[in-house]
């Protein structure tokens, strides 16, 4: 479709227009979670975040826990465990497999392809901070809300005739949590307000108006110390040091404490202003002594202080709201928008249906998203995003890369929020960079390689819970790493910045393909493999000994990597002018990676020969990464596409795919697939089976055992929405990327719109819908040119 308004009519109308589209808004309430209650559980409490600080509001009265987080406040030091004699020790696991001796190579590669300490340790909340208010009870007309297009919670509740209200929030700009107390009372205000920390930490008052919290994580050696992982999680010994700043202020009243809290009494308003910080550098992957934590908390606490609250929340509304309200989302049903969010999903969980609730899960998993990863943050959101109550997380809440932290950028750029990859970058970089070493190390191959896990000090060395994880999740997979590395590309596909393809995302991939070109090995059919290889926490049966293995050569989900890798890294270099001669080094290599096949069964095969499954309910669907997320099959490839459906069927027969991020990988997979009941019907059971009460999402790693707090299906299913709705990973050629409108709109949506979404190619898409079928859709172009646009068969 050019750029031409007469040539666009035909059998749609697309206007390419500077404006907003008309008819797509969304009103302010539609934004808004609320409860007639506080929060009792920790699941329950409402999440804010700036990036780098994190807090958990629970709205108690008359006594508010608002629990914090710092997004580099990890326990534990840098290390990597290399195995000896790593290489040589590998290519006997090479030959093993080669010969068909599996239980023999998986014996082998376990007794000599480990080395402890073979995990690390955990993300640390920062403190709890308390407010104790005097006033007494019953608590009358109690609402408790998150205004997720303002980034403010406010609990309002009375008392007699006394209204109260606190509103918090975390501001990006001034990077300060801010929490203001105000009554309908003129000396209604009498608090006490501390901070409280398990260990590791002390608190003095500074006045009657400041609280210094200083403090250093000090790790224990184990065995004398809790250690969450058999095969260690690294020496102890003192390691990270994190500090707060905690000012109070109040308009009128008489201020007083002890050494570690501050008590206002009769006030008309109060302001609390809290700065946290730690000697976390992401330029050294590790602690920076030259950092004084105290003076940035101070200092930001300072700046805060010159100008008002109104001042603060002014600015802090402004550059949240624009960020958010690029993207409006309107699937109709807004009539329960008057009842409380946790009765509205409990109808849901019943067997209800709320269309207006799966936008508000839409627009929640943007808002994590813009609370987890931006600036001022350094990091990437990890497995808990930024939000985290344990002293020692499930899974540490680290940077889990076979599946997890891919899915926590999948809504990056498609919902418009393209910033919040900045942190990511800079981190992936730097362990890219270090991950050098270990490729060296290891392999002694160019390039670089990460495994599975990794954390903020850049763990590029194979880990696992224990000796055995470390080697079928770690050893055995060494491509996590470039599986990660895809979301520089996707990155660039969105944005179409060439400047950031050149400078950061090429050298990336270059690195992750120069490494496979150094380890790829060639099979017995010629083709070039991954050997040893696996899929992701999945086993075969072992023909030779009836027994489950992981150990194999060549599995798909590595082809798939390698393939995509390699072909990205060429494109990348074909669009920069550079690299010719690398350039057919790879052509040539992506000529010898084994194609995708299709099983007895009709179904994808998951690994080299066609084995039986040893878990046909298995959670991971990596063998179809192909399909979703990279465009490998399309319904251009008819075989290959049908053969896709049956796999998820076989899957979902088996009980897979049902639980968490499973579950939000699903409505991906169908919306790919333009079927969007079935998408529709994952996305309900998403939403009925995997949401806390505050609709933060969970795992349950067993099955009928306890709840896991995990945020990638929440990002995930914004993702998956916004699939159903809006694709553009289908490449036609020198076309572009093709444009396809309302691709998985289920029968339950007769009516709606969006607005915002992003296109590949950096284009903005809004689309509207009347009775089932397009009414308008807004092409909002990145520059002059074709854009291929689809919708149905037209």
């Amino acid at each position: 479709m050019r750029r031409n308004r007469s040539e666009a009519r035909n059998s749609l109308f697309i206007g390419l227009l500077l404006a907003i589209l008309p008819g797509i808004g969304t009103a302010a309430s539609e934004n808004v979670l609320w409860y007639s209650s506080p929060a009792e559980e920790w699941s329950e409490a409402l999440p804010l975040g700036n990036g780098r600080m994190a807090a958990m509001v629970f709205g108690a009265a008359p006594t508010e826990t608002i629990q914090l987080n710092e997004e580099s406040l990890w326990a534990g030091r840098p290390f990597d465990s290399y195995p000896d004699d790593f290489l040589s020790h590998l290519n006997k696991v090479r030959a093993l497999v080669s010969e068909g001796r599996i239980a023999e190579a998986h014996g082998y590669g376990q007794a000599h392809l480990v080395k402890e300490p073979t995990s690390f340790r955990s993300f640390e909340p920062l403190a709890d901070l308390i407010i104790e208010l005097e006033h007494g009870g019953p608590i009358e007309e109690y609402r408790r809300e998150l205004d997720m297009e303002a980034g403010i919670i406010t609990v309002t509740y009375k008392v007699g005739q006394v209204r109260f209200v606190r509103e918090i929030f975390i501001s990006a700009v001034d990077d300060v949590l801010v929490v203001r107390l105000t009554s309908s009372a003129p000396k209604g205000i009498s608090a006490t307000v501390s901070l409280r920390r398990q260990k590791d930490m002390r608190v003095r008052a500074a006045g009657d108006r400041l609280l210094h919290m200083d403090g250093q994580i000090v790790d224990d050696d184990s065995p004398e110390a809790y250690d969450d992982n058999p095969g260690g999680s690294g020496p102890g010994g003192k390691h990270m040091r994190f500090a707060g700043r905690l000012y109070v202020d109040a308009s009128t009243g008489d201020f007083s404490g002890s050494d570690v809290s501050i008590r206002v009494a009769d006030a008309e308003s109060v302001s609390i202003i809290f700065g946290a910080a730690t000697d976390y550098s992401v330029k050294k992957l590790s602690f920076d002594r030259s950092i004084d934590p105290g003076e940035l908390a101070a200092s930001a606490v300072a700046e805060a202080r010159l100008r008002s609250v109104d001042g603060i929340r002014s600015r802090h509304v402004s550059e949240h709201r624009a960020m958010f309200n690029r993207v409006a989302i309107d699937l109709g049903g807004n009539e329960r928008l008057a009842m409380p969010t946790d009765e509205r999903l409990a109808l849901m969980q019943s067997g209800g249906n709320d269309p207006a609730l799966i936008a508000q899960v839409f627009q929640f998993g943007r808002y994590l998203l813009m609370s987890s990863s931006r600036r001022p943050g350094q990091l990437p959101a990890n497995l808990q995003g930024i939000w985290s109550k344990e002293m020692w997380a499930p899974w540490e809440a680290d940077y889990h890369m076979n599946i997890n932290l891919q899915m926590n950028y999948w809504p990056t750029d498609v919902t418009n929020l393209s910033e919040t990859m900045d942190p990511f970058v800079d981190w992936f970089e730097a362990v890219a960079k270090k991950g050098e070493v270990t490729a060296k190390t290891l392999y002694d191959a160019r390039g670089w390689l990460m495994y599975t896990m990794s954390n903020p000090f850049g763990k590029t060395s194979p880990g696992g819970s224990d000796q055995w994880s470390q080697f079928v999740n770690g050893v055995l997979d060494p491509l996590p790493g470039a599986w990660m590395a895809q979301a520089l590309w996707r990155h660039y596909e969105f944005t179409a910045d060439k400047q950031f393809l050149a400078k950061r995302a090429y050298p990336v991939l270059k690195g992750a393909s120069e490494f496979m070109l150094d380890t790829l090995v060639e099979n017995q059919d010629g083709y070039l493999v991954i050997s040893p290889s696996s899929s992701p926490e999945n086993s075969f049966i072992d023909p030779a000994t009836n027994e489950p293995y992981r150990v194999t050569q060549g599995s798909t989900y590595h082809n798939v990597l390698v393939r995509e890798t390699l072909d990205t890294t060429r494109r990348s270099a074909e669009i920069l002018g550079i690299d010719e001669a690398f350039r057919a080094e790879l052509s040539e290599v992506l000529g010898r990676i084994p194609p995708t096949e299709i099983g007895a069964d009709g179904t994808i095969m998951e690994w080299a020969e066609d084995y039986a499954e040893a878990e046909p309910d298995h959670r991971h669907l990596s063998h179809l990464l192909g399909f979703h997320p990279f465009a490998q099959i399309t319904a251009d490839d008819r075989d290959l596409y049908d053969a896709v459906r049956k796999t998820l069927e076989k899957r979902i027969d088996g009980g897979g795919g049902q639980n968490g991020w499973g579950r939000a990988w699903m409505i991906s997979f169908f919306a790919r697939l333009s079927d969007g009941d079935a998408a529709h019907h994952h996305l309900l059971a998403f939403i009925r089976e995997n949401l806390f009460p505050s609709l933060l999402g969970f795992f349950a790693p067993v099955e009928g055992g306890p709840a896991v707090y995990q945020i990638d299906g929440s990002f995930a299913t914004t993702a998956s929405i916004a699939e159903m709705l809006l694709q553009s990973h289908v490449l036609r050629d020198e076309a572009g990327y093709e444009v396809h409108l309302l691709p998985a709109l289920p029968a339950d949506w007769k009516d709606g719109s969006i607005r915002g979404l992003r296109a590949r190619g950096g284009h903005t898409v809004s689309v509207s819908w009347n009775d089932g079928g397009l009414h308008e859709a807004v092409i909002h172009a990145a520059a002059d040119g074709v854009i291929p646009v689809r919708y149905g068969d037209k």
